[in-house]
Formats: C-alpha cells, structure tokens, sequence
C-alpha cells in the first residue's frame, strides 16, 4: 500500500496556462554534429597535416586506432602522404 499525500488535491482548469514564447534560437536547427572520422579527416587536410599524437588526442582513440583508421582509409582510396619533419613523422591528405 502507498501512502497518500496530505497536500489538497487542485484541478488543472484552476491554474492560468503558461504562454510559451519561441524565440529564434528554439526554432533554428542544431548545428550538424561532427563525427570522430570527419574530424580525422578534417585535420589531414590541413596545410600542416596531424601527428598519430594529435589525432588521437583530438578523437579520444589510442593511437592503434588512429592507425587502423588511416589503414582504412587508405583501402577506400584516399592518398594519404607521411613525412618525416624534424623526428616526428606528420599524414596528410593528398589534394587533388
């Protein structure tokens, strides 16, 4: 059995509906959500391209996962470049 409440029971109709104002950030559409592949590819495509290091710190991923999504992409055919600079070795997208 449940214990019944002692507050005084009101009916809806009593209480004054509430006006609900739309402004136009209620309206607008949510800003599209990146995922962690675009960004990966967001970031390869820069002019300075990404280290493992800074794509797994920007996705969340351990690095062997970065390194098996670029596997991956370069399966699908994206033309991927790797360039030693200064002992850190930095992939880059190939622009057409």
């Amino acid at each position: 059995m449940t214990k019944q409440s002692k507050k005084p029971i009101t009916s809806v109709e009593a209480k004054p509906a509430e006006a609900v104002e739309t402004t136009p950030e209620a309206n607008a559409e949510p800003a599209p959500k990146i995922t962690k592949k675009a960004l990966v590819e967001q970031l390869l495509t820069s002019n300075k391209g990404a280290t493992i290091e800074e794509l797994s710190k920007q996705t969340g991923w351990q690095a062997h996962t970065v390194r098996g999504h670029l596997s991956i992409l370069k399966k699908s055919g994206t033309e991927i470049i790797s360039e030693r600079v200064d002992g850190v070795r930095y992939y880059m997208i190939q622009s057409a």
